[in-house]
Formats: structure tokens, C-alpha cells, sequence
């Protein structure tokens, strides 16, 4: 599935564009987070981890990536959204099928606060998606839910960001160059309450001759610290939750690695491990 792009200039056309695929150009890395998963399981456990749960799984491009990565590995992806998991299944299934594997990804639309079974080896919640369910209260009992979805190894991924750059109004844009043509990412902090630390955000789009599509994802959540949510781990049961850094000096290279201290800074990410 493609979008349309000027000849000349090489941007992307407004007419035409999917915010799908923008997404997923954009802001994901299947590759990089399934890798991530195994090595950091693969180092706990000696083994490689072969099934995966996946929250809020929107397209399921990290789901899919996942199973293609081993010919043993199966994933269940679980979302609410009927229209992307209707994408999904058009557009990042199809490559499953040519492999002979599409019968290792199940999608579900379900609430991902629910007990799945069988248990799984890991359960991942990408792209903040988690930040969703507040007060904390409810995040803990979420939690405890996933808990009970692990086997006895299993490990629960989540992904964060803050710093002080975090908790204001501020717009990013970024000059992204897809597949198929350059465009704009552009990252809008609209709105923080430092209150209940609720914060608004949206994700816009830019095009050739200057379109835009505004608001083409609009997140209302809660900005919750690592210590909050590896507070709220520890309170459903998990045995251990480590945080981990991106220690690299290069902006363009990630280097994740356990901390138990770090240096605040503007913005940053970090990943959190739930260990049963």
C-alpha cells in the first residue's frame, strides 16, 4: 500500500496519505524492540523467549515482527480500535501469510485489561500506550493482570519518557524521509497539568506545498515517572523491575542498558522490565 508523492520535489502528497504507515515510519521500531526483548530475556533466562503478548497493539507491526524474527515464535496482539486492527490485517498480516506463518498472530479486540491464556513469555505495552490508564490505583490493577498472563519467566516491557522539556507546551517537528518520500513528523506537547500530571499531545503530519493534517493521533494521558510504574510493578506482584537507560552518546544510536541512577536532562527515553 503506497501514498502518493510529487515527482519533482519528492515530498509526500496530503491526498491520499495514511496515518498508519505515517506512524509507523515515524515513531516505531519492531525490529529494534524485538531484539531488545530477547536479548534482555535471553540474558535473565538462557533462552531465547518464544511467545509474546502484545498491548495496544494498533497496526501490530511489533507483533508481526515479532513471529517472522523465529520460525517457532507466536504472538496475540489486543486492541479496541476495530478500524486499525481491520488495517492491520490488511496491510502487516499479508506478509505472515507469504511466509506460512499466519496462523502464529492472533489479533483480539479486547480490553487489554484482561488475563490472556496461555501464559506468555513476554507481554510488551510500546509507544507510552500504558500511560492511558490512570489513576494509579488502576494502573496497578492492570498490572496485576498481566502478571497473572506470564508464565513463571515471563517479563512485562513497557517504554517511558520524560524530563523537564515533558511537563510543558512544546512542538517538535521533525524532517522525516519514508519509504516512499520525504514529509514532517511533527510532535506537539499541547498541554500539562502538574496537578495530576495529565498531559495532552498530539502527533500532525506535513506534506508537499505546505499541507498539513492536523491531529492525526490525539493522546490525553498521564505523564507517570519510572518510579511510579516501577512502584506500581512491584505493588502487583512483580519480583523485580529495573529501568533501563539509553547510556549512547550518538542521538542516532540506542544503547538501553539497566540503571539505578541517571542525570536529568530536557527530554529522554527509558524502557521498564517487570520480572515475575
Amino acid at each position: 500500500m503506497g501514498i502518493q508523492k510529487t515527482s519533482k520535489t519528492g515530498w509526500l502528497q496530503r491526498k491520499g496519505a495514511d496515518r498508519h504507515l505515517l506512524y509507523q515510519w515515524s515513531v516505531q521500531a519492531p525490529d529494534f524492540e524485538v531484539w531488545f526483548m530477547d536479548k534482555v530475556f535471553r540474558k535473565k533466562h538462557g533462552r531465547a523467549p518464544v511467545t509474546l503478548r502484545e498491548d495496544f497493539c494498533g497496526t501490530a507491526i511489533l507483533s508481526a515482527s515479532w513471529v517472522l524474527s523465529r520460525p517457532d515464535r507466536k504472538a496475540v496482539g489486543l486492541d479496541l480500535d476495530t478500524e486499525t486492527l481491520d488495517w492491520a490485517r490488511a496491510n502487516n498480516l499479508p506478509s505472515l501469510v507469504e511466509a506460512g506463518r499466519d496462523n502464529d498472530l492472533e489479533l483480539r479486540e479486547v480490553d487489554v485489561r484482561t488475563v490472556t491464556t496461555p501464559p506468555v513469555d513476554v507481554v510488551c505495552a510500546c509507544n507510552f500506550s500504558y500511560f492511558l490508564i490512570h489513576p494509579q490505583a488502576d494502573l496497578v490493577a492492570y498490572f496485576k493482570l498481566i502478571h497473572a498472563s506470564l508464565g513463571p519467566e515471563g517479563m512485562f516491557f513497557m517504554d517511558c519518557y520524560g524530563g523537564w522539556d515533558s511537563q510543558r507546551p512544546l512542538t517538535e517537528t521533525h524532517m522525516m524521509e519514508g519509504p516512499e518520500g520525504k514529509y514532517e513528523y511533527v510532535w506537539d506537547q499541547a498541554a500539562f497539568n502538574p496537578i495530576d500530571n495529565l498531559t495532552t499531545c498530539h502527533i500532525h503530519f506535513g506534506f508537499a506545498e505546505g499541507k498539513k493534517w492536523k491531529k492525526a493521533f490525539t493522546y490525553h494521558w498521564r505523564l507517570y515517572s519510572p518510579a511510579e510504574i516501577c512502584d506500581c510493578l512491584k505493588m502487583a506482584g512483580f519480583a523485580e523491575a529495573r529501568v533501563f537507560w539509553d547510556r549512547s552518546p550518538d542521538e542516532d544510536k540506542d544503547d538501553f542498558r539497566p540503571a539505578r541512577k541517571a542525570a536529568n536532562m530536557p527530554g529522554w527515553l527509558a524502557y521498564i522490565v517487570g520480572e515475575k
